[in-house]
């Protein structure tokens, strides 16, 4: 998934889940094996969408975590 408002220098990996509501990304944690290994269950995990059109809240503990990096902008050819 493409996320483009982080910093272009941004390449870390991150653990998060899709909004309950409106399916976008919610992060909530460095992935620190930067994509190597299987996230380990998050436990108790109540979190709120950071779309200011949604801000839906709900209990993520049973839902499947996913991770996100930042691609690469693409480049304009001249």
């Amino acid at each position: 998934m493409r996320i483009s408002h982080w910093s272009k220098v941004d390449a870390r990996w991150y653990l998060g889940v899709h909004c309950q509501k409106c399916g976008a990304p919610i992060l909530f944690a460095l992935d620190h094996s930067d994509g190597e290994t299987e996230p380990a269950s998050a436990g108790k995990l109540v979190l709120t969408c950071v779309l200011a059109g949604c801000r839906h809240q709900a209990d993520y503990t049973t839902a499947v975590v996913a991770r996100f990096q930042k691609q690469p902008a693409a480049k304009n050819e001249a």
